[in-house]
């Protein structure tokens, strides 16, 4: 586990040190290395020192890259989605005010996927399309180990990076963001376990989607919830579109 108490402690440290300014660092070798934060705006951004980097590598693998959030938002933007993604290794962000401290928020540790059910909400790591993503990830089995019934095996779906409320800013992640991952449109009559569900939730884009786990049950991730799995009739009834993973083309 990459983020021990140690680390999380150490980063915690540099975050309070840093306030108002976002901190920065580097996780390599077990141990949490600062890093100076030399963004235009540092206390809504933060780029790490060329030569904080360049000695942080030269000690050892990178394992991840932690920075903090002064006084919010308690999430990842679309922006440090990317770069995440980018670098290819997990991050957390520490998150902080004047007073309080919270739990580091983590994503991108393909290692430690959170169970899928009684999840908390966070935008970007715990939503409705990270649900669907993990299930879809973890298939028969790793689902099985959680008493989730699934009839897929494993499939990796790409990460999308988002922003809380994207389709308010005409974004489609649904949509747009996951063409040719491999789903393909299908009736409500023919559905089976292993589908997708979508509807526009207060919007005009399909903001809110979950998948069929069987015939009987959904399972679904909402703002302000605990992601749960529920009876599918009311869902299946409320679908505005369903999607089944076919495979990605070749071409």
């Amino acid at each position: 586990m990459i983020f021990n108490e140690k680390i999380v402690s150490a980063a915690q440290m540099h975050a309070r040190d840093a306030y108002p300014n976002e901190s920065c660092g580097i996780v390599v070798g077990g141990q949490y290395m600062r890093c100076r934060n030399i963004a235009e705006v540092p206390t809504q951004d933060f780029a790490i020192h060329p030569a904080d980097y360049k000695n942080a590598i030269l000690t050892g693998r990178m394992q991840a890259i932690v920075h903090s959030h002064p006084d919010g938002p308690l999430h990842p933007s679309k922006t440090d989605m990317e770069s995440q993604i980018k670098t290819d290794v997990p991050w957390a962000i520490i998150p902080l005010d004047e007073d309080r401290m919270g739990a580091p928020i983590i994503w991108g540790d393909d290692d430690n996927i959170p169970p899928l059910l009684g999840r908390e909400f966070v935008p970007g790591v715990t939503d409705c399309f990270a649900l669907i993503r993990d299930v879809f990830r973890l298939g028969r089995e790793g689902c099985a180990a959680q008493g989730i019934e699934w009839p897929l095996d494993p499939i990796l779906i790409a990460e999308q990076p988002r922003d809380e409320g994207w389709w308010a800013s005409g974004e489609d992640l649904y949509i747009d963001g996951m063409a040719g991952e491999g789903f393909v449109e299908v009736p409500a009559s023919e559905i089976r376990p292993g589908d997708v569900f979508l509807l526009k939730w207060q919007s005009e884009k399909f903001n809110h989607g979950g998948v069929l786990l069987t015939y009987d049950t959904i399972a679904q991730h909402f703002p302000k919830r605990q992601s749960r799995r529920e009876p599918s009739g009311l869902w299946a009834r409320h679908a505005e579109m369903w999607i089944r993973y076919v495979g990605k083309s070749n071409a």
